[in-house]
């Protein structure tokens, strides 16, 4: 697990790293089902909300992290290469059965599906204490001869190669839970199941509510003239809602997913993140950001990502067979490599019969540089002034009521405030909260455990071995304290608010024409 060791790794390398530490700052506002950015009783509640986000998925990366770590021990090793362990089952029948089920939902043709059964069967079992011991990579595993017999037998058609496709990714995705199927005791499958079932209803009625209140609020209410009567703006809400839910179904019914699950919500995420981030940032904190510098991002960011998700799924069936036909692979193939060339081993772009050259975060990085592009040049080309002050109410346009506060001046005793952003609201609990964020994610996470070890590896590299402590101790131990400590935190806390919910929702006096809409009357 030397994360040196990844020179030669295609997908999640470096590039894949720095991509997403790019869209997570300028992609901060913008995604619409964060949890942190609902409601909250004052702004300063809402901020802090947010401040809490950072500590509740210490728990759930471990988990994760412990299942992959069962998942690769069991299918690698060659205590496990016979069924006379304690699980009665080897690594190469859950390879076989996996293999088995997705063949059947991939192959229609009874007779190539046989074929290829058979030829599955026929791999020897090649796990060993010497190959365990050797090192594995992305191109040279106990899967590839799986990948190869699958390939070879199918043959070269483009429906073979589609065909291939959605093996390999069926395969690939469906690894996890063929492992825990198979090695967990009733008991504790039972428990996993509930949890991902739980898991599963409280995103999806989150994301669901989010995108149809977003509907709702931005795009059909606006349609409305007049004030909407509330009896007819919470029955549209709620169709909207089961409109919103009908098209997942159906999209999920319909919908092939070709590649890794991290690629494909990286995609798919891209589609809005894409255009998204620069109209929040620049539509916030620029003078001269308009509606077409706005359109600009959106078109060109999002096109894009949407673009590079047609062309991932219909490459091997459509769209190589195409170029295959007119002679443009071999030219494509020379420019792809000659433009990502200077990138090398980050970005190594080549055509691919089966995959489409440039993966998800490219595709990502790429719209999200356009994207940013197109919002600077479409609103500079379309420029008008604008008064800003006027906007905000800020000097002559100032509320009268409000006492304009002097800056704070810049000290010794309050960098760390200003740089955390804690101001006078903060509690001394508050305070305590938001200092032990910035020590654990700045001071920790990035000064000791990234910083001083990457500094340490450049004068002396580390031995394999260490790297197994390391991540022991900071991706197992660390994060199963700080789990243990904010589930109670979170627990008695959540039980407290929750109860102050219910009495400040008892003590509400509703307004029925706060509804989010700007009539003409309301801005005179």
């Amino acid at each position: 697990m030397n994360p040196y060791d990844i020179r030669q790794l295609r997908d999640f390398n470096i590039f894949a790293l720095i991509v997403t530490l790019l869209g997570s700052v300028l992609n901060r506002a913008g995604w619409i089902g964060n949890d942190t950015s609902g409601t909250g009783r004052t702004p300063h509640e809402q901020k802090m909300a947010n401040v809490l986000g950072s500590w509740k998925n210490g728990f759930s990366y471990m988990m994760i992290l412990l299942l992959a770590i069962v998942v690769i021990v069991f299918m690698t090793s060659p205590h496990f290469a016979n069924p006379d362990n304690r699980f009665k089952i080897s690594n190469t029948q859950i390879r076989q059965e996996l293999s088995a089920k997705i063949l059947d939902e991939v192959i229609a043709d009874k007779a190539v599906k046989a074929k290829v059964i058979d030829e599955i069967h026929k791999i020897p079992q090649t796990l060993t204490r010497e190959t365990w011991e050797a090192p594995v990579s992305q191109k040279s595993n106990p899967d590839t001869p799986y990948f190869a017999a699958v390939r070879n037998t199918l043959g070269d058609t483009p429906e073979a190669r589609y065909q291939f496709q959605k093996y390999r990714s069926l395969y690939q995705q469906m690894m996890m839970p063929a492992v825990v199927s198979r090695i967990f005791p009733v008991g504790m499958l039972g428990l996993f199941c509930l949890l991902m079932i739980m898991l599963l209803i409280s995103t999806d009625d989150s994301r669901i509510f989010n995108a149809s209140s977003t509907l709702m609020q931005d795009v059909i209410l606006p349609l409305f003239k007049g004030h909407l009567p509330q009896e007819l703006h919470l029955l549209l809400l709620r169709l909207t809602s089961v409109g919103v839910a009908v098209f997942f179904l159906i999209v999920s019914l319909f919908f092939a997913q070709l590649d890794y699950i991290n690629m494909f919500t990286t995609i798919m995420c891209a589609v809005w993140l894409g255009g998204a981030g620069p109209i929040m940032v620049f539509g916030l904190y620029s003078r001269f950001g308009n509606l077409t510098g706005a359109w600009c991002a959106i078109i060109l960011g999002s096109g894009t990502s949407l673009l590079g998700l047609i062309f991932q799924r219909n490459w091997a069936r459509n769209i190589y067979p195409v170029l295959e036909q007119n002679g443009m692979v071999e030219p494509l193939n020379s420019f792809l490599e000659t433009v990502s060339s200077p990138f090398n081993p980050w970005i190594e772009w080549s055509m691919d019969p089966v995959k489409f050259p440039i993966n998800s975060f490219e595709i990502y990085f790429i719209s999200m540089i356009l994207s940013v592009g197109g919002y600077i040049v479409g609103s500079y080309l379309t420029y008008k002034p604008f008064n800003l002050d006027r906007l905000l109410h800020r000097g002559a346009y100032a509320d009268p009521d409000d006492a304009v506060q002097p800056p704070e001046p810049w000290t010794i005793r309050n960098i760390f405030s200003k740089l955390i952003g804690i101001t006078k609201e903060y509690t001394l609990g508050d305070r305590i909260i938001a200092y032990s964020v910035f020590g654990y994610s700045i001071v920790y996470q990035i000064g000791i455990v990234f910083l001083m070890i990457v500094i340490w590896n450049v004068i002396s590299p580390w031995p394999h071995e260490w790297w197994t402590v390391k991540f022991c101790i900071t991706s197992l131990i660390i994060p199963a304290i700080v789990g243990i400590i904010s589930t109670v935190w979170f627990l008695i806390g959540g039980i407290h608010d929750a109860r102050r919910l219910f009495i400040d929702l008892e003590k509400r006096v509703e307004d029925p024409n706060d509804n989010g809409q700007i009539l003409s009357s309301d801005r005179k």
